[in-house]
């Protein structure tokens, strides 16, 4: 690893500093072991801005459909309009209902769509733009790594199930939540940090989202439209969940609805969502390696949406790696989004089992959003994925006003929003 002799500007906390040259490092080889929406993201941001670089990205199966619901919210075809122009397959909804643990249900029109593609569509866009900008693929899968020298720049060495053998500057994991490998390098996760998932492709089509949640459970059901055929699933937490509960809920909802499974291909995936505690603890770089993505933990704590966060972790580490200061990734992370999701952990305990007025918290929302924009809106916000956790507590408050001043003036005979909601008997007599 050589320096590069020249001085570049960066942030430091709340100070600005000139990095002198013995702190700007310079790397020829790069490899990213992992082909997602991370990896390729990675790749394909730092091969733009940099030409004098080698990009190797390991994936064994380069088009492999993931195990999960593949919507992308608005906050992800803001940052990344292509996937919103893309020629490849995908599914635009704004159709969608909430269903509360005790049947109650919102359904509305969303105001911004949700693009909804299959994992293998997506990961095959997103990897051959990376190849587009230079990135070498190998077809290959990483078994094992070390450090060739312990001296600090020292290469790395990579090893295939074949025996192939590969050398780089610096190693990127992004092959999801259960490689291996991030072992050798950072804490595993506990059950805490992890998501059980459980679903089938269903053939068939439709138009409309749908999101059930449970009374007492610390997860929901969906069922997503895709061109060719539908995504229906349940997600919880590893800790305080079973596969048979799992099981159980999902063919209930199934059965409620009318979702076939009988002969459709099933799915099951861990995903990991860092807890409160992992926060605390989390290693995102050190010497000669990253995590970014799954491999990180880097999701929503609340929805479980992984895709923005895997895309933007690789953007971000990518900028880190063009300035020549991967060492600034991980507050590059904390600053953007992490702080955000750390404390969003907080809230994922009181969100799924905290009560609202009498009501679960789940239930008490999906209640007054069939009967109010102001509910129905914020909804939709956290679909898109632009609400700080921050300020959602202080944000639910303003909007259960505005709300009562809704049902006050439809309670009156004025024209409130009331006469375009659906109300629980129409909406289980489709």
């Amino acid at each position: 690893m050589k320096l590069r002799e020249r001085a570049i500007l960066t942030e430091h906390g709340q100070r600005r500093v000139i990095l002198s040259s013995s702190e700007v490092v310079h790397l020829k080889t790069i490899a990213i072991v992992g082909g997602g929406p991370a990896g390729a993201t990675a790749a394909e941001r730092l091969l733009r801005s940099r030409t004098d670089v080698r990009v190797l990205v390991f994936e064994e199966r380069p088009y492999w459909e993931k195990p999960c619901g593949g919507g992308l919210p608005y906050k992800v075809l803001e940052r990344y309009p292509f996937l919103l122009e893309a020629a490849e397959p995908h599914f635009l909804t704004r159709d969608c209902e909430f269903v509360a643990g005790n049947g109650d249900a919102a359904r509305f029109t969303m105001r911004r769509p949700l693009a909804i593609y299959s994992r293998r569509v997506l990961n095959g866009l997103l990897l051959d733009r990376a190849r587009q900008a230079g990135a070498e693929l190998v077809v290959d899968r990483v078994v094992d790594l070390h450090r060739t020298s312990e001296r600090p720049g020292g290469e790395w060495e990579l090893r295939t199930p074949q025996g192939g053998r590969f050398a780089c500057d610096l190693v990127v994991i992004a092959a999801g939540g259960r490689t291996t490998l991030r072992r050798q390098l950072a804490p595993q996760f506990t059950p805490d940090d992890l998501l059980l998932t459980f679903g089938y492709y269903v053939p068939g089509s439709a138009d409309l989202l749908r999101v059930q949640f449970f009374d007492g459970f610390e997860g929901y059901a969906w069922a997503f439209p895709r061109p060719d055929h539908l995504s229906v699933g349940i997600a919880a937490n590893a800790r305080r969940s079973s596969m048979a509960d799992l099981k159980q809920r999902l063919h209930s909802f199934m059965e409620q609805y009318g979702y076939d499974g009988k002969e459709a291909p099933i799915f099951s995936h861990v995903l990991p969502v860092l807890s409160r505690h992992s926060w605390k603890q989390m290693k995102l770089a050190g010497p000669g390696w990253s995590l970014i993505g799954d491999a990180a933990g880097l999701a929503d704590p609340i929805t479980g949406e992984g895709i923005y966060f895997a895309m933007r972790s690789g953007e971000l580490l990518a900028e880190a790696l063009a300035e020549g200061a991967p060492y600034t990734y991980p507050r590059r992370v904390w600053s953007d989004f992490g702080s955000r999701l750390a404390f969003g952990a907080l809230l994922t305990h009181r969100f799924y089992l905290g009560n609202f007025l009498g009501e679960p918290c789940t239930t008490r929302m999906i209640q007054l959003a069939r009967r109010t924009t102001a509910f129905r809106h914020l909804l939709q916000d956290l679909i898109d994925g632009v609400v700080s956790y921050r300020t959602l507590a202080p944000r639910v408050c303003w909007t259960f006003v505005r709300a009562l001043g809704e049902m006050a003036l439809n309670s009156f005979g004025g024209p409130g929003p009331l006469g375009t909601a659906r109300t629980d008997s129409s909406l289980r007599s489709e």
